[in-house]
């Protein structure tokens, strides 16, 4: 089973847990001014030095733009990384829970997941690559500044932990633009469904920290899982006083949201993430008892934009891609045929 398929602690609000660590080679420059040979060279290095780990290695260049537009879904590479692809590497395990990414912004950035809340896990992940690879590579570190990175915001432990979170109640509610600010000020930043310069759809939102320098790995982490746990706290009360003040109101919408997926001939990407937000809120409080939290964050990695055109392949228009969504949407909640 993928990772992103399974329902962790904390599944309820916290979709998913990632630690990323960048590193670089010492004696190359950063990737922006890399010339083609030495970027060669870093792929091959990388390439032996995670020969233990076994992961497959794909070079962007050959990967074919769907099947990185779908790579970018699973959240395994950035979206920068899916159209900048020259010289690009990436080594990924099989359930998806490892991925290096090479040559991107820094030469190494090691990335895990794991489902639901456990930053911990994903760091002792992330800390056992990173000793493998550092076997076999110096990485540019200065016992001043720490790792060197090619953006100095990342600096220091070169560390970036996030958590994504569904907040549907906070955000109907009106409160998460305060909780935002809130959190800006304890030194973290929030950004969208597919990480930064994206939105928050479905109202999934992706909390990381901020401050990489000055503050140790462990430090950065419990901070992060700390605040995690306060807006996850809020959330849940605010659901209950939902619950409290007009269970059929909520009920109401969830259910016509469910309804809509297990009949719908037609739907676009747009309105299924809306509507499976609904269903994920229903599904967790407990109104809607008969699918599964592990079917519906299926159904939200596989009804993706590029999922489905994956599938549809040549007969690859709009409308087509719409019938094949709702189809799989209707199998997999049992709806009607």
């Amino acid at each position: 089973m993928k990772w992103y398929i399974e329902k962790g602690q904390e599944g309820d609000v916290v979709i998913s847990s990632r630690v990323r660590l960048a590193r670089n080679l010492k004696g190359y420059p950063f990737v922006p001014m890399l010339d083609e040979n030495s970027c060669k060279e870093i792929l091959a290095k990388c390439k032996e030095a995670a020969k233990g780990l076994n992961l497959s290695y794909l070079y962007m260049d050959e990967v074919p733009v769907i099947n990185r537009q779908m790579l970018v879904e699973r959240h395994v590479i950035s979206p920068e990384m899916l159209n900048n692809t020259k010289r690009r590497g990436l080594l990924l395990s099989r359930d998806e829970q490892i991925s290096i990414l090479l040559n991107e912004e820094d030469h190494i950035r090691i990335q895990c997941l794991s489902s639901g809340l456990n930053l911990e896990k994903a760091f002792e992940l992330a800390n056992t690559v990173d000793d493998t690879l550092e076997e076999a590579l110096e990485f540019g570190y200065s016992e001043m500044y720490g790792y060197a990175t090619c953006c100095p915001t990342n600096v220091g432990t070169g560390l970036r932990a996030s958590c994504m979170l569904h907040l549907p109640a906070l955000t109907a509610g009106g409160y998460i633009d305060s909780i935002l600010k809130s959190v800006s000020k304890l030194g973290l930043t929030v950004r969208g469904l597919y990480g930064e310069g994206t939105v928050a759809l479905g109202n999934i939102y992706q909390i990381s920290n901020q401050i990489t320098l000055g503050m140790s790995e462990q430090d950065s982490i419990q901070k992060l899982n700390k605040i995690v746990m306060m807006i996850v706290e809020k959330e849940r009360d605010v659901r209950k006083k939902m619950l409290d003040n007009n269970a059929d109101k909520l009920a109401d919408r969830v259910w016509r949201a469910y309804g809509v997926l297990a009949n719908a001939r037609l739907l676009t990407s747009e309105e299924m993430i809306g509507l499976i937000s609904d269903v994920r809120i229903g599904v967790n409080m407990g109104i809607i008892y008969n699918i599964s939290p592990e079917v519906v964050n299926e159904l939200a990695v596989i009804t993706g934009s590029a999922h489905i055109a994956h599938i549809c392949g040549e007969d690859n228009t709009p409308q087509k891609r719409d019938v094949k969504r709702a189809e799989i949407v209707r199998e997999k909640l049992g709806g009607t045929k």
